[in-house]
């Protein structure tokens, strides 16, 4: 069983101080088409949680892959 990408003894190593090969960026769909079913989904959930937060708490919160999907899709202005 792998869980994006890694075997789970490879997941373990890593939660115990261990590296593992390359980074995992979890804010991308599958596919990286951001028209796909799957982004757009994720994507309603973003803008709630922009309205209901703004970008200042999301920033303090480290909701990095949620400000990701927002910038990509253009909904919000990247910073620089």
């Amino acid at each position: 069983m792998e869980i994006f990408g890694y075997k789970f003894a490879d997941i373990q190593r890593a939660q115990q101080g261990g590296r593992l090969n390359r980074v995992i960026d979890t804010s991308l769909p599958r596919n990286g088409d951001i028209n796909s079913a799957e982004f757009q989904r994720l994507l309603v959930a973003d803008l709630a949680l922009l309205e209901k937060h703004g970008r200042a708490e999301l920033e303090k919160l480290q909701y990095s892959g949620t400000l990701d999907r927002l910038e990509r899709a253009g909904k919000l202005e990247r910073l620089q």
